[in-house]
């Protein structure tokens, strides 16, 4: 049963257009699983909506109608499908990179101009990440397994986002490896020596 769902600000946020592509993503997991919260998105849009009509009407430029009419028009762009995040699983688009011992990252989407990226993350169980703080937004897809970061407990359909207000460290729990799907805004702020060595070769 999944436990842990997007707040009801991001999913506002998502549903205004407000969000990098890549936590778009790791909700869109979440929702893959999530029926109550697909409704949620679908109220949220229908609010936006409604807001709208209600926007107080302009007058548009002269010739404003021939230029959307022009853009009809045009060839789109080819664009490769997107897989599903749950195949990501038994089918990854990449290679794992092996960054420390029983942890492993794929890169997804490189950082974008809003600083944001795109990852999966595989850990084995009862392994774990360095204890770490956040410089900005990181959301958070459970695909497979389950972790404990020493505040809450988050298996398979679970959804997490932590800001600069979150200091934890994940770890994996027993049985199958832990996959995640995440995406960060910003750098992670890792805590101690070891940590602020490494997180330059994770470019996290």
């Amino acid at each position: 049963m999944i436990r842990h769902h997007p707040s009801p600000t991001l999913l506002l946020r998502c549903a205004a257009g407000q969000l990098p592509a890549a936590h778009d993503a790791v909700i869109e997991a979440h929702l893959a699983r999530c029926p109550n919260c697909r409704a949620a998105l679908v109220d949220a849009m229908a609010v936006g909506g409604a807001l709208l009509d209600q926007t107080p009407k302009v007058a548009m430029a002269a010739g404003a109608l021939d230029t959307v009419l022009a853009q009809l028009d045009r060839p789109l762009p080819p664009v490769a499908p997107l897989k599903p995040a749950m195949d990501f699983v038994t089918h990854p688009p990449g290679r794992w990179r092996r960054v420390a011992p029983g942890v492993a990252t794929m890169t997804l989407a490189p950082r974008d101009a809003t600083g944001t990226r795109l990852d999966m993350l595989r850990v084995a169980p009862g392994s774990g990440l360095l204890s770490h703080g956040h410089h900005g937004l990181e959301t958070l897809c459970v695909l497979q397994g389950a972790f404990d970061d020493g505040i809450e407990r988050f298996a398979a359909g679970d959804f997490a986002e932590a800001d600069d207000a979150l200091d934890h460290r994940p770890v994996a729990l027993p049985g199958e490896a832990c996959v995640c799907i995440f995406a960060t805004t910003g750098y992670l702020k890792p805590h101690g020596v070891l940590g602020r060595l490494v997180r330059p070769l994770l470019g996290m």
